[in-house]
């Protein structure tokens, strides 16, 4: 058995999982922020929880993998900066060993983990992409079977590639980044700059993602074209993706994924319209993600099959 740590900003989860990627318990604390000591006390908190409605012992777990919304150093087993955390450098294993015992410890990028658990989860071709539509846009690319990480192990970040020169300003310092366009906040802030366009909207009304496809099922035209302009966004970064690897699969997650074919029958119609030769070589299959939320444990949890 192995346990996957899938650290989020309100939370970190943590399950025992099996052989064949089944999670057999799973547990969820409050994420501190702004306080080292208090994480990392709360992410063992998380796991000896999860140990002991399992009623295992360590001896029982061959690996811990832990996935941060950070960047990390693999190698040495330490969590990097996560700015909406608070934290700069966690020693992930040496503090999980130290508490523990002397078991084997992984790291790293939260949307790798994840792509790795519905990838081994799902048992997906070793040509596989998984992209998360969130907050921002992340993901994982996996090549012959391995996470594709790059020379510096920095490889991957899906959400910065320019879909729109000059656009919006991104976090990463750039301007017209595909997850200011594509992730869910970037529908907002697009509805946001059109909110007059949705005529059922409430004056006082907050908009939210659900609230603006809740609109467009609802018949809102403005709302409509609205969420249709915003699938063309998340199709652009597709095709995108689809030239530069030519996957056998492209599967999305996050939020949106509860959305299904109102989002993925358009996006797959964009594909086949103008991914480069899809006349003569087709589309990778392109779907949504069925594991959900549990993918970053799964992944974390599986990152031993990694290293």
């Amino acid at each position: 058995m192995y346990i996957g740590v899938d650290i989020g900003g309100m939370s970190i989860k943590a399950g025992i999982v099996s052989e064949d990627g089944k999670i057999l318990t799973k547990c969820a604390v409050p994420t501190p922020c702004n306080d080292e000591d208090a994480f990392c006390r709360a992410m063992l908190e998380c796991i000896k929880k999860a140990m002991d409605e399992a009623n295992i012992g360590i001896d029982e777990i061959k690996s811990i993998g832990v996935g941060s919304p950070s960047a990390v150093e693999r190698e040495e087993g330490i969590l990097l900066e996560a700015e909406n955390i608070g934290y700069k450098r966690i020693y992930a294993r040496d503090f999980l060993q130290k508490s523990l015992g002397d078991i084997p410890v992984f790291v790293d990028n939260d949307a790798n983990c994840a792509a790795l658990g519905e990838y081994y989860k799902s048992k997906k071709s070793p040509h596989f992409i998984f992209i998360t539509l969130g907050t921002g846009i992340g993901g994982g690319v996996i090549l012959d079977g391995k996470l594709f990480l790059g020379s510096n192990g920095a490889a991957g970040e899906l959400g910065h590639i320019v879909t729109r020169a000059g656009g919006r300003e991104c976090n990463c310092g750039r301007r017209g980044c595909w997850e200011k366009y594509g992730s869910m906040t970037g529908l907002i802030e697009t509805a946001t700059e059109r909110r007059d366009e949705m005529k059922s909207l409430g004056k006082n009304d907050e908009i939210t993602g659900k609230l603006i496809f809740d609109l467009s099922e609802k018949g809102d035209d403005g709302a409509k074209k609205i969420v249709s302009d915003w699938i063309e966004e998340v199709a652009i970064g597709v095709v995108d993706m689809i030239n530069i690897f030519q996957p056998d699969e492209i599967v999305i997650g996050g939020a949106v994924s509860a959305q299904g074919d109102v989002i993925l029958l358009p996006l797959i119609d964009y594909a086949k319209k103008h991914a480069f030769c899809a006349d003569e070589i087709g589309i990778p299959e392109i779907s949504m993600s069925k594991i959900g939320g549990d993918a970053g444990i799964i992944g974390a949890a599986f990152l031993h099959k990694n290293n």
